[in-house]
């Protein structure tokens, strides 16, 4: 039977799934490898639940996470998504000025220790009247070790607006606190940064184009090239034999000379 990777906590931001990522990495906690079934499902699916799962095309690992649950549109709250849940009552219940959800806004609040959760971000500018579960999101590309192609990893979290200020953190895990995020493995999948973007990392980052003119500068005027001398070109014919390259060269100065 599969479980829940991790089966209580909150994840805040990118490095605490990361965090996450590479306990799975290193074996001390498990991922999801396959679809859950109908009772992994209604088992483990629960507030505070966290799965990690690799994306692959074939038939030895999953296409997309499927939780049997219906789901609002996401909303991003870097570098997470998320999606609150759509409970059976929520299309046939007419939305009056007390159940409407207010527009987005920033809340100040309490000022809290710590990574800024996204997940209480999401709390904060969404409908505080939400009785259902919201599902939290991440991906990252991953290089598990140097001679491994990048793998598209991914974290699914649960949670409920009522027992999120009471699920514990990374640093209130006795066994994650301890974790040492390695660099250049976890590249973010959602990010909006300059410096993160949606494509597979690779050993080396990628040189940007160069333009033509820095590769082959224009060539200056033949009087500048060969000064007041015109049987400089002719002179240069009697010295024997020159490399190919050399030789065009020449060629190319005197045709324009000669017109």
């Amino acid at each position: 039977m599969q479980q829940a990777t991790h089966p209580r906590l909150h994840v805040r931001d990118a490095h605490d799934a990361h965090v996450v990522f590479e306990a799975v990495r290193q074996g001390f906690l498990r991922p999801v490898t396959r679809r859950l079934n109908e009772m992994e499902r209604s088992t483990y699916v629960r507030p505070g639940a966290v799965f990690v799962w690799f994306e692959c095309e074939d038939d030895a690992g999953l296409k997309r996470w499927t939780d049997g649950r219906v789901w609002g549109q996401s909303r991003m709250r870097e570098p997470y998504l998320f999606y609150d849940e759509k409970l059976p009552y929520d299309s046939s219940q007419p939305q009056s000025e007390t159940n409407r959800a207010p527009a987005f806004r920033f809340v100040e609040g309490v000022s809290r220790a710590g990574p800024t959760s996204s997940a209480l971000s999401h709390r904060e500018r969404s409908n505080n009247q939400h009785k259902g579960l919201v599902k939290q999101a991440y991906s990252a590309w991953v290089t598990p070790n140097q001679y491994s192609p990048p793998q598209k990893w991914h974290l699914t979290a649960y949670f409920t607006y009522a027992d999120l200020p009471h699920l514990p953190t990374i640093d209130q895990d006795e066994s994650l606190s301890k974790i040492i995020v390695p660099p250049h493995i976890y590249k973010s999948g959602k990010a909006r940064g300059r410096d993160d973007d949606d494509s597979p990392p690779t050993g080396n980052s990628p040189s940007p184009p160069i333009s033509p003119s820095r590769v082959l500068p224009s060539l200056p005027p033949l009087q500048a090239a060969v000064g007041h001398h015109p049987g400089l070109l002719a002179q240069q014919r009697t010295h024997g034999a020159r490399l190919p390259e050399d030789q065009r060269m020449i060629q190319i100065l005197n045709s324009m000379y000669t017109k």
